[in-house]
C-alpha cells in the first residue's frame, strides 16, 4: 500500500522554515573521495561543513556504500548505498529514511521507483528490484516520539507548492518538531536564501546544478552546513535537491568517535 499524507502538513508550519531572521551559509572546502572514504573527521564532527562530490557513480558491487557520517553514542548514520538485485536493506528498529535515487526497490511487495521517499520506523524491508537500486539513506535519525511512516511519490505534480520564491516550488516529505524535509524544484534560475531555524541544513543535489558563493554542485552532491554561516543557493532551471534542517542541533559540538 502507498502511503502519503499530504495534510500532515500545514500551510503554517511549512512557512516557518521561511520566516525565521536569515542567516547566510559557512564557506566550506569540496572532499574528493579517494578510495571510496571521506576524512574520519567530516563523518562525526557536526560543527563543520563539509560536501561531498563525484560519489554516485563509484557505487558498484565491489563498492556499495559511501559513509557520509557517523556517529557511534547515539547512533547516527548517513550514506550512499547501492542494492543489487534482490539484495535487503539492512534495517533498524530506530528507524531509517530512504530517497531513492536511481533503480527500483520492491517495498511492502509494491515497487517504489527513482524519486521515491520513504520512512519506515520498523522493522519493515527494503529490497532491490531487477536492476538494483542506488539509495540515499539515513539511520537512527527519527526525533524522539516521531514514528511517521511514509511512502511518496514525489513526481505527483498536485502535491507540489508554492516555495519562497516565484521561482522555486517544494514538495514536503515530513515535518516533526523542529525537522523540516521537503524537495525543492528550480522552475528556472533563481535564488534561495534560507531563513530556517538556526540548527544547520542538509542538502543532495538530485538533478541539475546548485551553487553557493564558493562552489558549483552536480547531482549526487552531498552538502552539510552548520549554523554559524548561512549564505544562498543559486539553482539551474531544473534543479531538483532534497533538503533537510532542524535535525541534529545536539550533534552541533559533537565529538564522538566514529565506528569504522
Amino acid at each position: 500500500m502507498i502511503i502519503d499524507h499530504p495534510v500532515f502538513f500545514s500551510a503554517s508550519r511549512l512557512y516557518l522554515v521561511f520566516n525565521q531572521p536569515v542567516f547566510t551559509l559557512q564557506s566550506h572546502s569540496e572532499i574528493r573521495i579517494p578510495r571510496f572514504t571521506v576524512p574520519a573527521e567530516t563523518l562525526h564532527h557536526f560543527n563543520q561543513s563539509v560536501s561531498v562530490t563525484d560519489s554516485l557513480d563509484q557505487l558498484n558491487a565491489d563498492n556499495s556504500e559511501l559513509i557520509l557520517e557517523q556517529v557511534v553514542t547515539p547512533q547516527r548514520k548517513t550514506a550512499f548505498i547501492y542494492l543489487q538485485q534482490g539484495e535487503i536493506l539492512p534495517q533498524h528498529s530506530s528507524g531509517i529514511e530512504i530517497l531513492i535515487l536511481e533503480g527500483t526497490g520492491i517495498y511492502n511487495n509494491q515497487p517504489v521507483i527513482q524519486g521515491h521517499y520513504l520512512r519506515i520506523p520498523g522493522s519493515s524491508q527494503l529490497s532491490a528490484g531487477s536492476n538494483g537500486c542506488k539509495l540515499f539513506v539515513k539511520y537512527h535519525q527519527f526525533m524522539q516520539g516521531d514514528s511517521g511512516e511514509r511512502t511518496i511519490d514525489t513526481s505527483t505534480e498536485d502535491k507540489w507548492l508554492p516555495g519562497p520564491t516565484d521561482g522555486i516550488k517544494i514538495r514536503p516529505l515530513h515535518v516533526f518538531n523542529t525537522e523540516s524535509i521537503m524537495l525543492l524544484y528550480w522552475q528556472h534560475a533563481d535564488e534561495f536564501r534560507p531563513n530556517l531555524d538556526p540548527q544547520g541544513e542538509e542538502i543532495v543535489v538530485i538533478k541539475g546544478l546548485l551553487q553557493n558563493r564558493d562552489h558549483l554542485f552536480k547531482p549526487y552532491s552531498w552538502i552539510r552546513n552548520p549554523v554559524e554561516d548561512w549564505r544562498s543557493w543559486h539553482g539551474s532551471t531544473g534543479t531538483l535537491a532534497y533538503y533537510k534542517s532542524g535535525h541534529f542541533p545536539e550533534f552541533q559540538s559533537s565529538t564522538s568517535t566514529p565506528d569504522r
